[in-house]
């Protein structure tokens, strides 16, 4: 239906004085004036196809009566077309949410069709803040128009006011403008020292290459986004970093993402220049006479700066099975399960890895109060 109708909408801009000529005016002005409310919104596009002036000066009546949908949709694009953006205005702030977010995307989605960059530019001065607060900012995702695209590049440097609205603006100015809004994130991004705002901008990095698209990401604007990403990381603030590593892994990056974690804990650097995990085995094992034997193993890790927390347990997982003696059910001829325990972050020292072990066997003894339990140090793992 709406490839149909909006045929019809385009027939609008199509030699008008011959169609006039050819066509039914007062009849097809009555028909839009006699039609049912579902019945409107084609009757308008058929008038306007006819003669375009007396579809204009028919909108304000037609469009008391046209209803949302598809056909809906259709009026709004001739209306647009014929510079009736007042009466469209109208309309969609009468419309429910929903109908009101398809409406302005459907017309998002024909910004390369006459009088759709106009009608985004004049709404945002007659609508003024409602424009961005009300998401009628939507619809210019994919119009590329000049004057729309130094509307968002304007909108974007102001950064106050309500965050999420921002969020979303960021989000559509980056999808719109592509790899030429990677500039603009990067410039900001090296400047910008509010963590939020920061993080904000890292992740429209993802916007810009269309990552989530139909048709996959941009590569060109991947590689340029990921450079970006990569120079301003060190001057980012650490939830932005935080931010960082998730937008490099969206855009393929898993090695850069994973180097961000040496600047994420820059504070937590060794001489080495890498970082100082630790890891906890505790083996426990049931014996064949029922008694509980515990041996907690314990080691420093050494890794060269790119491995983040929550990756520790993952990667050291073969290096604990090769290294420790994990044999403790086996010599007893009984049953038993080891549990493997990394630290939430790097420590600064060996003062702080050893601190750590004493509270993990401290732990494990307040939960088993009858279980005594071995310890045993094991030599420093690498990863």
């Amino acid at each position: 239906m709406w490839i149909v109708l909006t045929a019809l909408a385009l027939q609008t801009f199509v030699s008008p004085g011959h169609a006039a000529a050819a066509c039914d005016v007062k009849g097809l002005t009555k028909a839009v004036v006699d039609a049912a409310p579902n019945q409107t919104g084609k009757a308008f596009a058929d008038l306007a196809a006819c003669d375009p002036a007396a579809a204009k000066v028919a909108a304000p009546e037609a469009f008391k009566k046209v209803l949302a949908g598809d056909a809906g949709d259709a009026a709004v694009l001739v209306a647009v077309g014929l510079g009736a953006g007042d009466v469209v205005r109208t309309w969609i702030e009468a419309q429910e949410p929903d109908d009101q977010s398809r409406t302005i995307s459907k017309l998002g989605e024909k910004c390369d069709t006459k009088g759709v960059p106009e009608f985004w530019l004049e709404s945002h001065t007659a609508l003024g803040d409602k424009f961005w607060s009300k998401r009628w900012y939507r619809g210019i995702d994919d119009c590329r128009a000049p004057a729309v695209q130094e509307l968002l590049r304007t909108r974007v440097a102001m950064t106050t006011g309500d965050r999420a609205i921002y969020k979303g603006i960021l989000e559509v100015f980056a999808r719109n403008l592509g790899k030429d809004a990677v500039p603009v994130l990067k410039a900001a991004a090296q400047t910008e020292k509010d963590p939020e705002l920061s993080g904000f901008l890292v992740d429209a990095f993802a916007n810009a290459a269309g990552v989530g698209r139909e048709g996959g990401a941009d590569q060109e604007t991947v590689k340029l986004a990921v450079a970006a990403i990569n120079d301003v990381a060190p001057l980012l603030p650490e939830k932005a970093i935080e931010q960082a590593r998730t937008t490099l892994l969206s855009l393929g990056a898993e090695a850069d993402s994973d180097r961000l974690a040496g600047i994420r804990y820059k504070n937590a650097l060794q001489p080495s220049g890498g970082l100082l995990y630790g890891v906890v085995t505790t083996e426990t094992a049931t014996c064949k006479k029922g008694d509980v034997r515990v041996i907690i193993h314990h080691a420093p890790i050494n890794e060269a700066g790119r491995t983040w927390p929550n990756q520790v347990n993952e990667r050291i997982q073969a290096a604990v099975n090769g290294t420790f003696d994990l044999k403790l059910a086996t010599s007893c001829k009984g049953t038993g399960a080891n549990e493997t325990l990394t630290p939430a972050a790097p420590f600064t020292d060996a003062a702080g890895y050893q601190a750590w072990v004493d509270e993990m066997i401290k732990e494990f003894q307040k939960k088993n109060p009858t279980v005594k339990a071995k310890i045993e140090p094991e030599a420093a793992l690498t990863l």
